[in-house]
């Protein structure tokens, strides 16, 4: 009996991996995609570094030494410079971020006005700012800072009137944390105090009427600090 050959019909070989070796690939795939989805899950926790701990609330008395600044004699014209000396003050900053912090700071200095009558003088800054610094520093840590507030010159002579006067700094400095509740702090800035050049400072009032000692020499007074400070955290 004549087949139709159906039986000589075998099918053909289509290309495809042997089971054994199908097997093989849909694990690794199944392994490579596990692997890529715990990396995916994990990699944040990696990524994202511990919060930083930092002090909220800063105490840094300091003692210092300042020199610069310089009026005038308007009877003759002569230079009235005050003496380089030494200072001492304190930093109170508070922690807006562990790189960034809100600062009062008060600094005074007793001197003495140079002349033909020199003559005791007190100078006192008390400001209000800021400081920024490097995020990522943490055993030497740079600062620069910013501070508006008020100058106060007071001389210690009879019948002088003490003079307040719009000032402001400008400065930096360097951080040496020790523990986390202590630490030494090295500061230098430049004071700008605004006088009016045309106006007389420090009138001596009498009986007579007024005469005037000193007269600002131009538009800013300056003075220029450095200091070292003690720093305790909270």
């Amino acid at each position: 009996m004549r087949t139709l050959g159906w039986e000589r019909m075998k099918p053909r070989k289509l290309g495809f991996a042997p089971r054994g070796a199908a097997c093989h690939l849909r694990a690794a795939l199944i392994s490579c995609l596990g692997l890529f989805g715990m990396t995916a899950l994990t990699a944040p926790a990696f990524a994202a570094e511990p919060e930083r701990q930092y002090n909220r609330v800063e105490l840094t008395p300091f003692a210092g030494y300042v020199f610069g600044g310089e009026f005038e004699d308007p009877s003759d014209g002569t230079d009235r410079d005050l003496d380089d000396d030494s200072s001492w003050g304190m930093f109170v900053d508070i922690a807006a971020e562990h790189w960034r912090h809100y600062e009062l700071f008060y600094a005074n200095l007793d001197t003495i006005v140079e002349g033909a009558t020199p003559f005791d003088m007190q100078v006192q800054y008390l400001q209000i700012g800021g400081t920024v610094s490097h995020p990522d520093a943490r055993h030497v840590i740079p600062y620069f800072g910013m501070t508006v507030g008020a100058a106060r010159f007071s001389p210690d002579e009879p019948g002088l009137d003490n003079e307040t006067e719009f000032a402001f700094s400008v400065g930096g400095g360097l951080r040496f944390p020790i523990t986390d509740r202590f630490g030494v702090r090295f500061d230098a800035r430049a004071f700008i105090t605004v006088l009016d050049s045309d106006g007389d400072l420090f009138c001596v009032s009498d009986a007579t009427g007024g005469a005037f000692r000193i007269r600002a020499k131009s538009d800013t007074f300056l003075q220029y600090a450095a200091s070292l400070g003690v720093t305790i955290g909270f």
